[in-house]
C-alpha cells in the first residue's frame, strides 16, 4: 500500500531562525513536506511559480513587501492558492487585510507543532482557520449566527451538541484530537461563547443543529 502524497509547503519569513524552527517542528510529520523557503515577500510569487505548493506559510511582518501584499500577488496569479498567514502578534488591521487578500488562515507563531500541522491540514483540505485570538477582530456585523462556520466545523458542532469529548469526536470524524480541539476553539470564538455548553445552546437556538436537550450528553471539558 502506497503512502499518501505529502502536503507540499513553502515558508516565507524574513527570520532564518523562524524558518529553521518551523522546519524542525514539521519534520516529524510524514504527511508534510517543505519544498522551498524565501526570506522576502517579494520572492513569494516566484517561489510559488517554481514549486507549486499545496500550502504557503506566510509571515505577515516583513520589510520591503509585507505578507499581505505578497498574499495579494500570489492569489492574483494563483486564485486557488492556500495561504496560512503567521505572525508573532495579533494586529486587527493585518487580520482583516490578510483575510481580504485571500489568506485561508491566520495563526500566531506561538502555536505548537501539532497545532500548526493540524492547521496546515485544515487549510490544505480547502477549509479556513483562524487563531481564536484573531477571530474577535474579524468583522461580522449583520450576519446570521454561524454564517462563518465551515462544513467541518458544523460537523464538529453537531457532536459537541451531543455531549461528546474531543477524542470521541475525533474518532467519529476520522480526525486527530488536536484538529478537533482547533475546530472547537474556532467554533467557540465564531459563536462568541465561552464554553461547549453555551455553544450547544446557541447552535440549537439558531437551528444549526437539531439535537434536543435530552439527547445531549454531560458537559465535557474543552
Amino acid at each position: 500500500m502506497t503512502s499518501p502524497t505529502p502536503i507540499r509547503l513553502i515558508l516565507v519569513d524574513d527570520h532564518a531562525v523562524v524558518t529553521e524552527g518551523i522546519s524542525i517542528l514539521l519534520a516529524r510529520f510524514s504527511d508534510l513536506e517543505i519544498v522551498g523557503t524565501a526570506s522576502r515577500g517579494a520572492d513569494a510569487l516566484g517561489l510559488v511559480d517554481a514549486t507549486h505548493p499545496d500550502v504557503v506559510l506566510m509571515d505577515l511582518s516583513m520589510p520591503d513587501v509585507d505578507g499581505v501584499e505578497a498574499t495579494r500577488r500570489v492569489i492574483a496569479a494563483h486564485p486557488h492558492a492556500r495561504i496560512l498567514a503567521l505572525t508573532a502578534f495579533i494586529d486587527h488591521r493585518l487580520v482583516n487585510e490578510a483575510m481580504a487578500a485571500g489568506a485561508a488562515g491566520y495563526l500566531l507563531k506561538s502555536v505548537s507543532g501539532d497545532e500548526l500541522a493540524a492547521a496546515i491540514r485544515t487549510v490544505a483540505s480547502g477549509a479556513s482557520i483562524l487563531s481564536p485570538d484573531a477571530l474577535s477582530f474579524v468583522v461580522s456585523e449583520g450576519r446570521e449566527v454561524g454564517h462563518d462556520l465551515t462544513p467541518r466545523e458544523r460537523d464538529v458542532l453537531d457532536w459537541v451538541a451531543r455531549g461528546l469529548a474531543n477524542k470521541q469526536i475525533a474518532a467519529k470524524l476520522g480526525l486527530s484530537a488536536g484538529t478537533v480541539r482547533i475546530h472547537v476553539s474556532n467554533i467557540l470564538a465564531k459563536l462568541d461563547v465561552e464554553n461547549r455548553t453555551s455553544a450547544a445552546n446557541v447552535a440549537r437556538d439558531a437551528g444549526l443543529v437539531t439535537v434536543d436537550h435530552q439527547s445531549a450528553g454531560p458537559h465535557q471539558k474543552r
